[in-house]
């Protein structure tokens, strides 16, 4: 792998530029690593050990929390290259890490692997959990990285964002909001609890104090690479980074109907504990609401 100093300078050398010489540039390096490697994923591996992001969708955000991410702590993040604006397109360059997705093997986790995750996860995620929110003076505000709204497809489908609220108070509310009440079934085979208890567990889960955390708010096995050893190299894609409620971590990592039993549920419940009460509400209205907006 390319050291990190190689890519500090590249970065320092390209910011000299001017910014629509290095969007010919990136773009030159973007085909020609279609060429090579082919429909990867929304990022394009290119050559020179870089992964380049380019579309009209794509936020500068997203570049400046994964840089921040990458500056103040210990999270192994790719080093981001170049970041900008150029006409209708938003740039992200940045360095390829080593390892494969976590995703590529989801079939061969054993419980003893699961183990092995969970304690990384744990470990690596500490230190980001415990940056400070970026206003001390509204700890509980709930908003994106840069402190406007929040892109989360947990809360509002498409690429329409929410928010931000000014308390963890005022999140959930919305939440609830947003889900237009719950159709709680009062058959036992489809909840086991009455349409009373299930509200209860909502309204408890809610009440209880949460400090806000600075979340990736996609945490999939998709966005964790390993090597061989089951070691995690990597966390890729802080499109949705957030500063969430402490749980939130948990909870939008296991969304995906795919995660949200088995082997990755299993994983980030022990990497994250004590959030049983919230992980229950959560289902109760991801199952039962009546509205997707």
């Amino acid at each position: 792998m390319v050291p990190a100093f190689v890519y500090r300078i590249l970065s320092f050398l390209v910011s000299i530029l001017p910014i629509r010489l290095r969007a010919k540039m990136w773009t030159h390096l973007i085909l020609a690593g279609a060429r090579k490697w082919h429909g990867e994923s929304t990022a394009q591996r290119v050559p020179g050990g870089l992964y380049i992001k380019r579309n009209d969708m794509l936020r500068l955000s997203e570049g400046q929390a994964l840089h921040f991410v990458g500056t103040h702590t210990s999270l192994p993040v790719p080093i981001v290259v170049d970041n900008f604006k150029y006409q209708d397109n938003v740039y992200l360059v940045m360095s390829r890490l080593p390892g494969f997705s976590l995703a590529d093997v989801y079939l061969d986790i054993t419980p003893e692997v699961e183990q092995k995750l969970s304690a990384q996860l744990a470990r690596i995620l500490a230190p980001l959990r415990a940056l400070p929110p970026p206003d001390p003076s509204r700890p509980g505000r709930v908003c994106g990285f840069d402190g406007g709204p929040v892109h989360c497809a947990r809360i509002r489908f498409g690429q329409h964002p929410a928010g931000p609220w000014d308390s963890v108070e005022a999140f959930h509310a919305n939440l609830l909001h947003r889900a237009g009440g719950l159709n709680v079934p009062e058959q036992p085979e489809y909840c086991p609890k009455s349409p009373e208890a299930v509200h209860d567990v909502i309204r408890r889960a809610h009440v209880k104090t949460h400090r806000v955390c600075l979340t990736h708010n996609d945490l999939g096995a998709h966005n964790v690479l390993i090597d061989e050893n089951w070691n995690i190299t990597g966390i890729v894609d802080f499109e949705s980074c957030t500063w969430m409620p402490e749980y939130w971590e948990l909870t939008k990592g296991t969304f995906l109907p795919q995660y949200r039993k088995g082997r990755w549920h299993r994983i980030m419940s022990t990497a994250f504990p004590g959030y049983e009460l919230e992980q229950e509400a959560e289902h109760y209205i991801i199952n039962f609401r009546q509205c997707y907006a």
